[in-house]
């Protein structure tokens, strides 16, 4: 179970529930996969693995709902971006607009 964070602030950045759960098991995957091909080379050169190779499935799933939520990782569906890195950063400077013109207004 994912604690912070979680579906609910994945949600905006992939459309639904059942596709933020789709998008984070996928991510997961992928992130699982590497570490195993690094855990691989490790033995191959006889030296120990690292800590990072030592990670768990679960630090995977929220490694990956981490990248998800923060923008890191564009989620595509039907060829096409859920979220599109343009539109999020337009967002942000929309907020930041906004933050701007409301200490304006306290000021005055």
């Amino acid at each position: 179970m994912l604690s912070k964070p979680n579906v609910k602030e994945v949600m905006p950045k992939v459309g639904n529930r059942y596709q933020s759960v789709l998008a984070l098991a996928k991510r997961a995957r992928q992130i699982e996969a590497d570490r195993l091909v690094k855990r691989g080379e490790c033995k191959e050169k006889n030296k120990e693995c690292k800590d990072e190779c030592k990670e768990c499935v679960y630090d995977a799933v929220n490694r990956a709902s981490e990248e998800i939520s923060e923008g890191k990782v564009y989620i595509k569906i039907n060829g096409e971006y859920a979220v599109t890195p343009e539109s999020e950063m337009e967002k942000e400077i929309k907020e930041a607009q906004e933050e701007a013109r409301l200490a304006q207004e306290n000021k005055e």
